[in-house]
């Protein structure tokens, strides 16, 4: 007990040391000069492997962080040192009792991705099925949650001293890390993720759009993982990380894969045979894989996050209305999450929703949700928690489309499966009108003006959405 007390102070000195270094007398050394992103990067390679997956956790984290820093914390996401050969087969030797060679006919020696947590290899069972084996750095869970214990005792002196820290708010950081950590060091959890969003995503393996491709999610070979290990199918491809290797081959369409992989999370949401929505809630660029003719992957489930029926049709309304750019229905969506009175908040969240409306234009998914959430605050009402959490990783999404693509949004990627979703909905509520009412409105708009309703009709040819809008307005008018 003794001994752990002296390492624990040197390693709160260590990270100490480091921290100062690089986020408080910066300005007296040669790192003066380099932003915020850069300077992180530097303090997580040199404090070790807990940092590093913090550092990969905030590389996809544009909420938080300037573009500029998040893509300098993106080379924390393949600058792992591997896990030595000899020390890879003494892992499998103990977790199964017998040599690798009793599992495996071959092992490839050089991995094909060393994280913070893990590594994974390629190698081929002795029925000749290629797979990936997904091995846990030895004592990681040890190394990281003492790290932890260090990083809240810091994160709440520090916020006295930093503007920087106060910036990250780094107590509700460090409770999220270690939330997200624990996650990832869990394998059994993980097969069992697997398996669900495997399932839950079935669809997208098909070419369910003619224009996009199919996103693959692994199984797992579940008779062969244990705590430690985790054998899985192989897919062939290029992490997303590796842009200049995936522009470089002319069998790969990153547009194509891009939109596909996001595409398939949005046809997700609106999916109404399912109970619960499962997401993977850290797909960073070494996470999903570009496949050849413009396919994806998704390669990692360590952490999955997952909304009830009731969350997911709030997330639904919110979207959709935002999509139409329908103002009364933003603020009934609104209320309708938050359990507020209408007729003392709507006057309030008004004037709020109807700028927030306008800049949602130029703006991606992540912005959506978290600017909803940040009037809320504004407005000191209580919202739901799944907001932010579904709304960070949009956040991601929205980081991996402009990675590639700096002039698009994730909106200008969805599109069409929110103008699908929108007249789906009309469609629904035609079917489900009061047809002499509507009949009865309509009936008089042609009465006040026989050659108005030609000019409606070739409006809706230009805009079918605003039909939905108007369509909508005569059913809340009845």
């Amino acid at each position: 007990m003794a001994q752990r007390k002296i390492q624990n102070l040197r390693r709160a000195f260590e990270i100490s040391r480091v921290s100062a270094k690089y986020f408080l007398f910066y300005k007296l050394t040669i790192h003066r000069n380099e932003i915020l992103g850069e300077r992180m990067k530097r303090a997580c390679e040199e404090l070790g492997l807990a940092f590093v997956k913090i550092g990969q956790i905030l590389s996809m984290r544009y909420d938080l962080l300037s573009r500029e820093d998040c893509d300098a914390l993106q080379g924390l996401l393949d600058s792992v040192n591997p896990i030595p050969v000899e020390q890879i087969f003494q892992i499998i030797e103990a977790e199964y009792g017998a040599p690798w060679n009793a599992l495996f006919s071959t092992f490839d020696e050089v991995p094909l991705g060393s994280a913070s947590v893990s590594q994974v290899h390629k190698a081929k069972l002795h029925d000749g099925a290629i797979v990936a084996v997904k091995l846990k750095r030895p004592d990681a869970g040890r190394h990281f949650l003492n790290d932890i214990k260090i990083l809240r005792f810091f994160a709440s002196a520090g916020v006295f001293f930093s503007s920087t820290l106060r910036y990250l708010q780094a107590r509700e950081l460090v409770d999220y890390f270690e939330h997200w950590i624990r996650q990832d060091l869990d394998f059994v959890l993980e097969v069992r993720n697997m398996k669900r969003i495997k399932e839950q995503y079935r669809f997208g393996e098909t070419n369910f759009r003619g224009d996009l491709g199919k996103s693959i999610f692994v199984a797992p070979f579940e008779n062969l993982c244990t705590q430690n290990i985790i054998v899985m199918d192989f897919v062939d491809g290029i992490p997303m990380s590796r842009k200049n290797e995936i522009l470089a081959n002319s069998n790969y369409d990153i547009e194509k894969s891009i939109k596909t992989y996001i595409n398939a999370a949005i046809r997700n949401w609106f999916r109404d045979d399912i109970r619960t929505y499962l997401f993977q809630a850290d797909p960073h660029l070494s996470n999903v894989l570009a496949l050849p003719h413009g396919d994806a992957a998704n390669i990692d489930c360590g952490l999955i996050a997952e909304l009830s029926r009731k969350e997911v049709e709030q997330c639904k309304n919110l979207v959709i209305a935002v999509y139409l750019k329908d103002l009364e229905r933003t603020i009934r969506v609104a209320i309708e999450m938050t359990g507020v009175d209408y007729r003392a908040y709507a006057p309030l969240l008004r004037r709020d929703l109807e700028v927030y409306l306008a800049r949602t234009q130029d703006e991606g998914l992540g912005f959506w949700f978290l600017e909803f959430a940040k009037i809320m605050v504004k407005h000191r009402i209580k919202f739901p928690i799944f907001l932010t959490t579904f709304g960070r990783t949009n956040v991601i999404l929205d980081g991996l489309a402009s990675t590639y693509f700096p002039e698009q949004s994730t909106i200008d990627i969805v599109g069409g499966e929110l103008k699908r979703q929108a007249i789906k909905e009309m469609m629904g509520n035609i079917m489900d009108a009061d047809w002499l009412a509507l009949g009865y409105v309509l009936s008089e708009k042609i009465k006040e003006s026989p050659r108005g309703i030609i000019k409606l009709i070739d409006r809706y040819m230009d805009n079918p959405l605003q039909a939905v809008r108007d369509f909508q307005e005569v059913m809340n008018f009845h």
